[in-house]
C-alpha cells in the first residue's frame, strides 16, 4: 500500500485558482490590445472555466481531489515501472499546488506505447485539465485514444474536452465512436444511453439538429426505463433539449424542457447545472416578454451566486441588472431601483467609481427616477453619468494622442 495520500487544503486550492484567474484576465486584455483573436479566445475559455470553478468551489474541489486520487492510483500501478521517479510524481499529486511534475513523469511512460502508454497519457491529461491547461490535456487524451481505441473512459474524456474547446465536429466523432463501441456489448445500459446523449449534444452544437433530436429520443427512452424519469441524468437531458429548441429559435417549445430540467435538478444538489438552467429559463421568459416569471428565477440564481464562498461579482452584476430591467418592464419602479442600486454598489467595488459601467447604471437610475417624478434624483444621476463619460472620452483622446506621437518617432 502506498504511503502517500492526497492532501489538498481548500484555502490553497482557492488561492491557486484566484491567482490563475488574475493572470489569465491580464492575458485576455493583452491579447485584445494586440488584436490576437485566437489567443483571446483561448485565454477567455480558461477565465470562464476558472470563474465557474471558483463560484462552485465545493464541486470543483471535489473533482480535483478525485482526479488526484485517480492519478495516485495510476502511479501506484506503475511504481515498479517508474522506479525512483515514483516518489517525486506521488508528492506532486499529493502535496503540491501544481501537478506538472507528475504529468511530465507520466509522459515518460507514454513512449512505451500500448495500454500502459494510454493509461499514463489519460491520467497526465486529467491532471493537465484540472490545472486548466486544456491544450496540453487534449494532446494527452488524443494520445490515450490513439494507443487504446476501445477504452470508453478515454473516448469520453477526449470528447468532453473537445466540446469545451468548441471543437464540436471532433467531439461528435468521439462520442459516435463511443456509442458504436458500447453497442457491441449488445446491452441496453445507462452508459450507452449517456453516450447517446453526448452524441446528441455534440450534434446539436455542430448544427446537426435532426441527428440531435433522434439521439435525444433514444437516450431519454433508455434512461427513463433504466434510471427513472426523475434521475439527475434525465434533468441534464431536458436541459439540453431546451438548449436545442432555443438554438433553433423555437422559444415557446424550449420552455417545457427547461421547466422539467429545473424540477429535477432543483433536488439533485448540482448547483452548477441548476444555475445554468435558472439562467436560461429566466432569459427565455424575458425573450417571451413574460418578465413576471423571469424575476423569481433570476432571484434564485442570484441567491446561488451570492452564497458562493468566492462570488463571481461580474456575474452578480449582470443578474442585478436583469432583475432591475424585469421589474422596470413590469412597472414596479421602486423594486427596479433597488436592484439597480445593488448593481451600482457591486460595480463600483469591482470596476471602480469612475468606470463607464457605473455611468450606465446612473443613466438607468435617472430613467427610473424620471418615471417616479423624482426630478432632483434625475438631475443628480444624469450629472454623475455625464461626468464619468466625459472623463472616459478625455482618457481615450489622451491615449490616442500618445499613440500618434509614438508613430511619428
Amino acid at each position: 500500500m502506498s504511503k502517500y495520500t492526497v492532501a489538498l487544503p481548500t484555502k490553497a486550492y482557492i488561492q491557486r485558482l484566484s491567482l490563475q484567474k488574475k493572470k489569465y484576465l491580464q492575458a485576455v486584455t493583452a491579447a485584445m490590445e494586440n488584436h490576437e483573436e485566437s489567443k483571446r479566445e483561448k485565454f477567455q475559455l480558461i477565465v470562464v472555466s476558472l470563474t465557474d470553478a471558483l463560484t462552485f468551489i465545493k464541486q470543483s474541489y471535489h473533482n480535483e481531489v478525485v482526479c488526484r486520487k485517480g492519478a495516485l492510483a495510476a502511479l501506484n500501478k506503475m511504481q515498479k515501472m517508474l522506479g525512483p521517479l515514483y516518489a517525486r510524481a506521488a508528492q506532486s499529486v499529493c502535496t503540491k499546488d501544481s501537478t506538472l511534475d507528475a504529468e511530465q513523469i507520466l509522459d515518460k511512460v507514454i513512449g512505451r506505447g500500448g495500454k500502459a502508454g494510454a493509461f499514463a497519457a489519460f491520467h497526465s491529461g486529467r491532471l493537465a485539465e484540472c490545472r486548466m491547461d486544456f491544450s496540453r490535456a487534449i494532446v494527452r487524451f488524443d494520445k490515450a485514444v490513439a494507443l487504446d481505441k476501445v477504452n470508453p473512459q478515454y473516448l469520453k474524456a477526449a470528447g468532453l474536452l473537445d466540446r469545451k474547446m468548441y471543437q464540436h465536429q471532433k467531439s461528435l466523432m468521439r462520442f459516435s465512436t463511443l456509442e458504436k463501441l458500447l453497442l457491441r456489448q449488445r446491452k441496453n445500459t445507462v452508459e450507452l444511453a449517456l453516450a447517446r446523449r453526448e452524441v446528441a449534444y455534440s450534434a446539436a452544437l455542430f448544427g446537426q439538429h435532426k441527428q440531435a433530436d433522434a439521439y435525444y429520443k433514444k437516450a431519454m427512452a433508455s434512461l427513463n426505463k433504466l434510471a427513472g424519469k426523475t434521475h439527475p441524468e434525465m434533468g441534464i437531458c431536458w436541459h439540453q433539449v431546451g438548449l436545442l429548441k432555443e438554438s433553433q429559435g423555437m422559444y415557446e417549445e424550449a420552455e417545457t424542457p427547461y421547466k422539467r430540467a429545473l424540477a429535477i435538478m432543483s433536488k439533485a444538489g448540482n448547483d452548477m447545472i441548476l444555475a445554468d438552467i435558472l439562467d436560461k429559463l429566466a432569459r427565455l421568459h424575458m425573450e417571451l416578454e413574460d418578465e413576471q416569471k423571469a424575476i423569481p428565477l433570476f432571484e434564485r440564481l442570484l441567491k446561488i451566486k451570492k452564497n458562493s464562498p468566492v462570488p463571481d461579482l461580474a456575474g452578480i452584476i449582470i443578474i442585478y441588472n436583469h432583475i432591475g430591467e424585469a421589474y422596470r418592464i413590469c412597472g414596479k419602479y421602486d423594486y427596479s431601483e433597488k436592484y439597480y442600486k445593488q448593481a451600482l454598489v457591486v460595480t463600483q467595488k469591482l470596476r471602480g467609481k469612475t468606470h463607464p459601467a457605473v455611468g450606465s447604471i446612473y443613466q438607468e437610475l435617472a430613467k427610473l427616477c424620471e418615471r417616479q417624478r423624482k426630478m432632483d434624483a434625475v438631475k443628480k444621476y444624469r450629472e454623475m453619468a455625464s461626468a464619468i463619460f466625459q472623463r472616459a472620452i478625455k482618457e481615450q483622446e489622451a491615449a490616442a494622442g500618445e499613440s500618434e506621437e509614438l508613430l511619428t518617432l
